[in-house]
């Protein structure tokens, strides 16, 4: 009963300093012995402060359940130290507790934002070793990591390993050709998913207009677009950014426009891609007021932003206003 009003009360904390109070009840009761409640206290801390949650976790008298490290290695690999989810899982490795399915995309996502190919192919033999190499969320992270690290020859070599691939394999390797500079390729994988009778999701979509704009292909881009119209593909934030960033980048500034008024949502990168298209292309006027447009919503000019309406005023030659 007592185990679960501290459970409550540390799911309600909003702060390190709040966590840091009921932690002393944690010592009093005892329940720092529990690894139940362990699991459950890492895991609802590492979503408040992670830094908190490390002091915990290093300090916990019992030798931590595999469901704790597996929260600590998730929460340091989408913070901004991701190096260090990797330190623990060095650690879960000397200690001789086994990984499980869980263990290893996360320690996998952290080798790809820290481009770190030579821990992620160590970690790949060990899952070949164990016998994950089945499990289908893995492989696609395997990938994810490859190509995340500029190996795109291994990332696609894990590909066409999969005996089976659903939408997350086929868009991650269109997205690993796009972000290793291999648009052409991106777009024959595309076929090759057509053929597969494996339709494209928005994450797809999103990569292949990112292809497009990289080769400059405007009617490459403008077909893309026509699918999403056809088959009454919601666009979001995402997509919306990633059609009007095509359409700008490929000349055609007044279709870029017509996307960004369309598009129910827009955040920073849309607004500012969408100013620097109209300066780019000669509408220093229109980035102006677009920008004014921008700063009424309540959002907060970046550098890029400021970039932008700087190229707008010289064009105009407006020296005073930027």
């Amino acid at each position: 009963m007592v185990s679960r009003q501290i459970q409550l009360l540390i799911q309600r904390s909003s702060s390190a300093a709040h966590l840091l109070q009921l932690h002393s009840l944690v010592l009093k009761t005892g329940l720092d012995h529990n690894p139940n409640f362990v699991s459950h206290y890492i895991y609802a801390a590492c979503s408040i402060s992670i830094d908190f949650s490390k002091l915990v976790f290093d300090h916990i008298p019992i030798k931590p359940p595999l469901f704790a490290w597996n929260s600590i290695i998730r929460a340091f690999t989408n913070s901004s130290n991701p190096l260090e989810s990797l330190n623990f899982f060095f650690q879960l490795h000397r200690i001789g507790l086994k990984p499980d399915n869980f263990t290893y995309p996360f320690v996998l996502k952290a080798c790809g934002r820290c481009s770190i190919v030579g821990v992620g192919g160590p970690v790949h033999s060990l899952i070949l070793k164990v016998g994950f190499d089945s499990d289908r969320y893995i492989r696609n992270t395997l990938l994810r990591m490859y190509a995340a690290c500029g190996a795109i020859g291994l990332a696609r070599r894990v590909f066409d390993e999969m005996t089976v691939r659903d939408v997350v394999s086929w868009s991650s390797m269109i997205a690993g050709y796009v972000a290793c500079n291999c648009p052409l390729d991106a777009f024959k994988v595309f076929q090759d998913m057509k053929l597969a009778n494996e339709n494209p999701n928005s994450v797809t979509l999103v990569s292949l207009l990112s292809a497009c704009t990289r080769l400059l292909n405007f009617r490459a881009g403008e077909s893309v677009h026509c699918y999403i119209v056809v088959n009454c593909i919601g666009i979001d934030v995402a997509l919306g950014t990633a059609l009007l960033e095509m359409y700008s980048k490929c000349g055609h500034v007044e279709k870029a426009f017509q996307v960004f008024n369309s598009m129910s949502e827009n955040n920073l990168q849309s607004w500012t891609i969408m100013i620097s298209g109209l300066a780019d292309h000669g509408h220093g006027k229109d980035a102006i007021s677009l920008f004014t447009r921008m700063e009424q919503t309540g959002l907060v000019p970046d550098s890029i932003s400021f970039s932008a309406i700087l190229s707008a005023c010289s064009y105009l030659g407006l020296v005073h206003k930027g």
